[in-house]
C-alpha cells in the first residue's frame, strides 16, 4: 500500500476514533445526566442537539470513518487476514479491539439510533400536546430512555475495550 494512503488512513482512523469515542463518553457521562437533571428544558436542548446541531449525523460519520478506515488498515496489516499474524500477540489484540469497535458500531446503528429516534418522536408528541403530558406517553418515554441508557452503557464498554486494545496492541508481544 502506498505510504501516503496508509498514513492518511491511519490519521482518519485515529481522528475518527477520537471523535467517536470522545463524543460517546461526553454524551454518556455529561450531556445525558445534565439533560435529565434539568427536566423539560432538557428535551428542548436534546431537540436542538439532534435536529439543529445534527449530533446523530456527526456520530454516524465519525463511526463509519473509523470502522471503514480500520477495516482497510486491518486487512493490510494482517496480510489479508493471515492466521499467523492474527494469532500473534499484536494480531490478537488488534482483532479484539476491532471486533469490540464493530460491535459498538452495530449497537449504535441497530439499537441506539432507533431508540433515540423514538425518544425524539415521543418528546415532540408530548411537547405538542399543549397541556400536561399524557401519563401513558410519559411512561413510554421514560421506558425507552432507560432502555437507551442501558444500551449506551454497554456500547461504552465495547468502545473502551476497543480504545484500550488499539492503544496497547503494537506493544503486545506474546
Amino acid at each position: 500500500m502506498n505510504l501516503v494512503l496508509l498514513n492518511a488512513l491511519r490519521i482518519l482512523h485515529v481522528f475518527g476514533g477520537v471523535l467517536w469515542v470522545g463524543a460517546a463518553i461526553f454524551y454518556l457521562f455529561y450531556v445525558a445526566p445534565s439533560v435529565k437533571a434539568i427536566g423539560p428544558a432538557g428535551g428542548q436542548f436534546m431537540g436542538h442537539l439532534v435536529e439543529k446541531r445534527k449530533y446523530p449525523v456527526y456520530m454516524g460519520i465519525s463511526s463509519v470513518a473509523t470502522v471503514v478506515s480500520g477495516a482497510v488498515l486491518f486487512t493490510y496489516v494482517s496480510g489479508n487476514f493471515n492466521p499467523k499474524w492474527i494469532t500473534s500477540g499484536v494480531g490478537m489484540v488488534f482483532t479484539i479491539g476491532s471486533v469490540a469497535a464493530f460491535i459498538a458500531f452495530l449497537m449504535g446503528f441497530g439499537l441506539i439510533k432507533p431508540r433515540a429516534v423514538k425518544v425524539n418522536s415521543l418528546g415532540k408528541r408530548i411537547a405538542s400536546a399543549g397541556g400536561p403530558p399524557d401519563p401513558a406517553l410519559l411512561a413510554e418515554l421514560h421506558a425507552v430512555e432507560a432502555e437507551l441508557t442501558n444500551i449506551e452503557r454497554i456500547e461504552f464498554v465495547f468502545l473502551a475495550i476497543s480504545l484500550v486494545a488499539m492503544a496497547i496492541a503494537r506493544y503486545t508481544y506474546f
